[in-house]
């Protein structure tokens, strides 16, 4: 299918820093670099407004543009240098590499330094790869794994990224060729692409909660800092999490027993989304009052908190108690309204 600069253009305004414009184009490597970084923080997404024409021709393999192709394949089997795509390459490979770091634990990584010694290089090669084959250009990962695995006997690992991703991006460089036909992503189905993309996704999201649970912190109101895994810990074994736990499972087990669509209006009722129950409960009242005794309750109530009444200190409290009660009332004589008239007009259809 013929791809449309137009549509190209909208997915960019709507969705640039998640790469949906890329996916559109078959770009699927540049898609998931954008959305895991925002669109390389926004600096990709504004660089891509003005290379959008090229990326749309490469996609529709436009005569013009194969041409030029051509004609750059027969004087050089190897891409020019491209600035933009070396540092690319060095940022997301640095990238790759500290989020992979920080994503194992300080204890775990003590009592095991070969894991992240194996996990990093392999991060930063990854990263340095992905971005090396996007679009018309190609090249092994080999080379890029020599370049981040060399170094890393000579270095500690957080010392070590950035030396380790230049060399494995001069390496890759090295071995760079060009990309005769597109990227095959685009002959693939959209459900086989849309399943690779989230299965990376999972991936980079997964480095993120853990990145999150071992390394972040809070502070509490008394100053002590504390870590954000034992708070999560102390949470899911706190009474708030039980009472939520129980709860849950009451709920299960009423859907079961009266249905699911019973079950939906019991929880649609209990959010009291009209402020009927907190009404009744304002004017001390149970649920289903008559409407003179809302009357009764409101009146005795009006009368106790009026501010004519009350001049003392509690006047800003009893202010405010006034108002929530007229409030109350008014809430509760305009739902017994709207129900009266429900009634007298299904009276009248019976009849």
């Amino acid at each position: 299918m013929t791809k449309s600069k137009c549509f190209t253009y909208f997915l960019w305004l709507i969705g640039g820093p998640l790469g949906l414009h890329h996916f559109y184009l078959g770009r699927d490597r540049q898609a998931f670099l954008w959305w895991s970084t925002g669109g390389l923080l926004g600096v990709g997404v504004f660089r891509d407004l003005w290379r959008i024409p090229e990326y749309v021709d490469s996609a529709n393999e436009e005569p013009a543009f194969m041409q030029k192709l051509q004609q750059r394949m027969t004087r050089s089997e190897k891409p020019p240098f491209s600035t933009g795509r070396f540092f690319a390459q060095l940022w997301y490979g640095m990238f790759f590499g500290f989020l992979s770091m920080v994503a194992i634990s300080e204890d775990f990584a003590k009592e095991n330094p070969l894991v992240r010694a194996l996990i990093v290089p392999a991060a930063i090669a990854i990263g340095v790869h992905t971005v090396g084959n996007v679009g018309r250009e190609k090249g092994p990962l080999k080379p890029a794994l020599y370049g981040s695995y060399m170094l890393f006997p000579l270095f500690a690992v957080s010392e070590g990224i950035t030396y380790q991703t230049l060399l494995s991006t001069i390496l890759f460089q090295r071995q760079r060729r060009f990309r005769r036909t597109r990227e095959a992503w685009r002959d693939s189905s959209v459900c086989k692409r849309l399943v690779i993309l989230g299965l990376a996704g999972s991936l980079m999201s997964g480095l993120w909660i853990s990145a999150f649970y071992f390394n972040a912190s809070i502070t509490t109101a008394e100053g002590e800092t504390i870590k954000a895994r034992d708070a999560i810990n102390h949470f899911f074994s706190s009474p708030l999490w039980r009472e939520f736990v129980a709860t849950m499972k009451q709920l299960y087990q009423k859907g079961r027993e009266k249905g699911w669509r019973q079950l939906w209006f019991d929880i649609m009722e209990s959010l009291d989304p009209q402020g009927e129950i907190n009404a009744y409960k304002v004017l001390g009242l149970k649920q289903g009052a008559s409407e003179e005794e809302i009357k009764k309750s409101y009146r005795k109530l009006a009368r106790q908190y009026h501010p004519d009444k009350n001049k003392g200190p509690d006047k800003e409290e009893a202010e405010k108690k006034f108002i929530q009660i007229q409030e109350a009332y008014e809430i509760l004589s305009a739902i017994k309204s709207k129900r009266a008239v429900r009634s007298r007009r299904q009276n009248n259809w019976n009849g």
